[in-house]
């Protein structure tokens, strides 16, 4: 296996900038010739796999996965890319929450996704895969026969269905028992774990991630399971074998960097906010109760507008949670413990808070959500479900205000 590295300082950006140029020089041509796909690879053809670095924008966050395929005898040169979504869908953003928004396959240059890669400054990594001519040739036409209008769109699963999963499942498909996959020796971390590295600069985004995915997001991820990620599915290609020619070969031949813009060209990890924010409203929480308890009416009066925040806030992510569980086709957003202490009623109940004088049976629903919240605090370490940081000081402040 060979891997070249990429150079330091202005030798890198000098080769990136080069890159950039040639392709804005090849795009005008690409765009004027209509390119007939063969039907058959020569001897010449070459498989491999993309792995994209994560980009700035958050659905981006991830990283991307996408299938190269070039044959210098038909001039053939294009990326096969499962991660392709419209927001010109009709209810684009509705089916996106229900979890019923399709992906879909698409074919294009090299160059037009290489162009977009440098654009953004986003790392390229390329595993040329050691495949005799007839596998070349029978993921060939798997992918030409994925790419026909009625067989492209794939209804898009976050965790078990994206561009990632299906790169994995195309050469299980294709090269069936012959692939074997040799994953490392590592402790199981859950599908929730192997996301917290890559939502670090997002802190808020974190935050409603950890919300809207319920316990089976804490289920440990087999080392299959985790090629939902492309640095996942990186590794285990560097690490699986094929068969053929009666022998067992490493399934990639050759790796090399096509771009690099160092380690994190977007920035590392962002302060916990949501957590450092939720503490200090603990403070301010405790010393507006303390004030109220020991203070005229004043107190009460802006307590009272901040139980309605609190509180109508509180409701308004339980209602959200409880929507991700029943009114939608996500498989990770049910069960979800948060509704514990997100109760959606507390979102009716702010014209109670807000009022001078509250009804009995009130004063009842705050003695047991108090008890429930009790519970929920008391047992936070041993709950099924993993819960995000900066809920614990949220938790906190509505016990102590209700």
């Amino acid at each position: 296996m060979r891997k070249t590295t990429p150079t330091n300082g202005t030798g890198r950006w000098r080769g990136n900038l080069l890159l950039a140029a040639l392709l804005l020089l090849v795009q005008p041509v690409l765009a004027q010739h209509r390119f007939t796909r063969p039907a058959h690879l020569s001897e010449k053809a070459r498989i491999a796999i993309l792995t994209i670095s994560p980009g700035a924008e958050l659905y981006t966050a991830f990283g991307h996965t996408a299938i190269r395929i070039t044959d210098p005898e038909y001039g053939l040169d294009e990326l096969y890319n499962y991660g392709t979504f419209s927001f010109e869908q009709p209810g684009f953003y509705l089916k996106f929450c229900r979890g019923q928004l399709d992906y879909f396959l698409s074919a294009y240059p090299f160059t037009f996704g290489m162009s977009e890669y440098i654009e953004y400054r986003r790392n390229v990594i390329q595993q040329t895969l050691n495949l005799s001519p007839a596998m070349k040739q029978a993921v060939y036409a798997f992918l030409r026969n994925n790419y026909r209008p009625e067989n492209r769109y794939y209804r898009y699963d976050f965790f078990f269905d994206n561009c990632a999963t299906r790169i994995r499942d195309v050469f299980e498909q294709v090269l069936g028992d012959r692939l074997t996959w040799h994953f490392p020796s590592e402790t199981p971390r859950t599908f929730r774990q192997h996301l917290d590295p890559y939502l670090k600069r997002y802190p808020w985004v974190h935050l409603g991630i950890d919300l809207g995915l319920g316990a089976k997001a804490d289920r440990p991820a087999t080392p299959r399971e985790t090629m939902f990620l492309p640095d996942y599915v990186f590794r285990a290609f560097a690490g699986a074998t094929v068969r053929f020619q009666e022998q067992e070969r490493p399934l990639v031949a050759r790796t090399d960097t096509l771009l690099w813009f160092g380690a994190n060209p977007h920035g590392g990890a962002a302060l916990p906010w949501p957590t450092i924010l939720f503490w200090g409203l603990v403070i301010l929480v405790g010393a507006g109760s303390w004030k109220e308890a020991t203070s005229p009416n004043k107190s009460i009066s802006r307590m009272r507008w901040a139980d309605g925040g609190l509180f109508g806030v509180t409701g308004l992510i339980g209602v959200i949670i409880a929507l991700l569980w029943f009114a939608t086709e996500h498989k990770v957003t049910a069960p979800n413990y948060h509704l514990l202490w997100a109760w959606p009623t507390h979102l009716p109940a702010v014209v109670f808070l807000l009022r001078r004088g509250r009804p009995g049976w009130f004063r009842g629903y705050l003695m047991v959500y108090t008890a429930v919240a009790a519970v929920t605090l008391l047992g936070w370490p041993f709950w099924p479900q993993e819960f995000h940081p900066a809920t614990l000081p949220l938790v906190l402040c509505l016990f102590i205000r209700a």
